[in-house]
């Protein structure tokens, strides 16, 4: 068995460090609020010094930053994935993002729950969204009719309020329903009503049984 490399015991000691600490900050944060939460309940909280909280993070807001930086990479990562041609909107993708808001509830509620991290992660959606639908639209060779910024920004803010109306229990429904059932209202919802035929948006189909060309009448 070759050895250890230098520094291996020590980095996982300071990942578990870290991982503590941001826990006991989201467990906080849902409990009381951001504004309620101080260094010293998370560290009281994490059963650590002050010392050693300092010795990784200058502030809390540091601490918050980290939880949704962790958040938006594994969402992202999560998303390409799912891989395929620029042309289509995989409903996988779309599943994909719920999916991770079922695996961790607690993560994203926290960082919702800050107009900070709230905005922080609408602006980074948006930003993917926007190069996403303008790579789609080069592949199809169209022209917007509305600006792809306010494409991105409806979308991403349409999706991010349906997944905090469903993690606060507002809403009814396994992730994969709420996932497709978003789908077709972000998608599919307002081409149909509008006439479309879904094979001419160049979107993938896979809608539900009634999603189909409207009739004449």
């Amino acid at each position: 068995m070759p050895p250890s490399r230098p520094g291996s015991r020590a980095q996982r000691r300071v990942a578990r460090t870290k991982a503590a600490i941001e826990d006991a900050f989201v467990q906080l944060v849902l409990e009381r609020g951001y504004d309620r939460v101080a260094v010293e309940d998370i560290t009281d909280r994490a059963d650590l010094a002050r010392a050693t909280f300092y010795a990784h993070y200058p502030n809390k807001e540091a601490v918050q930053f980290s939880v949704f930086n962790r958040l938006t990479e594994d969402l992202v990562q999560r998303i390409a994935d799912q891989g395929g041609p620029s042309n289509v909107v995989h409903r996988d993708a779309i599943q994909a993002a719920y999916k991770q808001a079922a695996d961790m509830p607690d993560l994203y509620r926290a960082c919702l729950s800050d107009a900070r991290t709230r905005q922080a992660h609408l602006s980074t959606l948006s930003r993917y969204a926007e190069q996403n639908f303008r790579d789609r639209l080069t592949a199809l060779g169209k022209q917007p009719r509305v600006p792809v910024p306010v494409m991105a920004r409806a979308f991403v803010g349409a999706h991010v309020a349906i997944l905090e109306a469903w993690l606060a229990g507002e809403l009814d429904g396994d992730v994969e329903e709420l996932a497709s059932m978003a789908l077709d209202l972000l998608i599919y919802g307002a081409a149909w009503a509008h006439g479309f035929r879904l094979d001419e948006l160049g979107y993938s189909t896979g809608s539900p049984a009634d999603a189909r060309t409207p009739s004449s009448d």
